[in-house]
């Protein structure tokens, strides 16, 4: 890639509702260094959003606009060839995001997104992974809270337990202690496709999309009391997606000749008082998979998606401001079965909403970790990537500057 672009990032799909809330958020960081520019179908749209822009730093009153649109190819290429990262925010990516990355691959532009489509991400990866190792390109999907906090967390607790101990890791089990956020129609939406994708079923395969597989096997997510959590344990929605990202993290590092470690097992849930358990429990195992059975025949399909909100609807500025969220990771340590056990505590912590408010400053710090860290990424080779795997101590480093987000560790006594 060449060091001269004209641009540092370009954000594309500024005009939509997680793009626009991305593009606040450089905005805010007043990088006076940082050369960018905003891409979308529609000038005026583009040109709104720049204006709300220069009301947060007034020398973006002239902010570059690009026209771009996922089915011209001319006009992907036009774009992305002056710039070294996009951040794509353009969903659903199984129906928008492929001629992104195809571009991105043949210009030799970084890429990050906020997607959470597994089955688009498997297609990614089968067609074009070895493309972009051949050319150096890094391509990452899932850079927003489907998995960064999962994904950089489980790498924070491996990490922790080789440098500190000079051990691998044999588990580590997350929970969500505090999830407070709302949801925008775009994920709404898609989250539905998900559902009814007919590859949705291949997930069941922990290993969906790592190139190494490992031990861990399909579970039916039943809830369990949890002694290190101290809260009944049952069913995350988002762990569908957190846990496969995690194991192609595994598979990767695997895959360099540095593994989380030879019997790795992760596993995620959500902690409930007993009957919120119960109730999760009861909808994850005999409600869901009907719900993706019915979803598949298209009339209703059509009629649940018109009742839900639609693209471009989300959570208020104050709702995005009043959103938190907090994680719980245990890891153990590979020890002889004489030797006491070594387990670790992590938190990873955010103190606004997590789908919009922390999705942008997620989306935002992978791509800039490209731009100011790109020597020593981890995975600076290319290849579609993972965040721990793309982007490693940079982005935790840079997620935990100014107190944005919390990354703590510490040994269980």
């Amino acid at each position: 890639m060449s060091s001269d672009r004209k641009y540092d990032l370009v954000v594309y799909g500024a005009t939509g509702f997680t793009g626009a809330y991305t593009a606040e958020y450089i905005a805010k960081l007043h990088d006076k260094n940082l050369k960018w520019a905003l891409a979308g179908r529609s000038i005026p749209k583009l040109e709104k959003v720049r204006e709300t822009l220069a009301g947060i730093d007034e020398q973006l009153k002239n902010l570059d606009l690009l026209v771009v649109d996922s089915f011209n190819p001319d006009s992907l290429d036009e774009a992305f060839k002056q710039a070294k990262v996009i951040i794509s925010t353009v969903g659903p990516f199984e129906k928008y995001g492929t001629p992104v990355v195809e571009s991105c691959i043949r210009q030799g532009t970084h890429y990050v997104d906020i997607t959470g489509e597994f089955t688009w991400a498997k297609t990614i990866i089968d067609k074009y992974h070895d493309a972009a190792v051949a050319n150096g390109t890094i391509i990452v999907p899932f850079c927003g809270f489907d998995c960064v906090p999962s994904d950089m967390g489980a790498y924070m607790v491996v990490n922790y337990i080789r440098n500190k101990f000079g051990l691998d890791t044999s588990d580590v089990k997350l929970s969500v202690k505090r999830l407070r956020g709302g949801a925008s129609g775009g994920t709404i939406q898609t989250s539905l496709n998900i559902i009814r994708h007919e590859k949705a079923g291949e997930a069941k395969d922990p290993y969906y999309l790592s190139p190494f597989v490992g031990i861990d096997k399909f579970r039916i997510p039943w809830m369990r009391w949890d002694v290190d959590f101290k809260r009944w344990q049952a069913y995350y929605i988002m762990s569908m997606v957190n846990e496969l990202v995690v194991r192609r993290s595994y598979g990767i590092y695997t895959t360099r000749g540095s593994t989380y470690g030879k019997t790795f097992k992760y596993r995620e849930s959500m902690s409930f008082p007993f009957l919120g358990a119960f109730a999760m429990t009861f909808i994850a195992v005999g409600i869901l998979p009907w719900f993706g059975i019915l979803l598949k025949f298209s009339p209703i399909y059509k009629l649940v998606s018109s009742l839900l909100p639609q693209g471009g609807t989300g959570p208020s500025r104050e709702a995005i401001t009043k959103g938190s969220y907090e994680l719980e990771l245990i890891g153990t340590a590979e020890t002889e079965p004489y030797e006491n056990p070594i387990r670790v505590r992590g938190i990873v912590r955010g103190r606004m909403d997590p789908g919009y408010g922390d999705t942008c400053r997620m989306v935002a710090e992978s791509a800039l970790s490209i731009v100011y860290g790109y020597d020593k990424l981890p995975g600076k080779a290319g290849g579609v990537l993972t965040p721990a795997t793309a982007f490693g101590d940079v982005l935790l480093a840079r997620l935990r500057d100014e107190g944005g987000m919390d990354f703590l560790i510490e040994k269980i006594d």
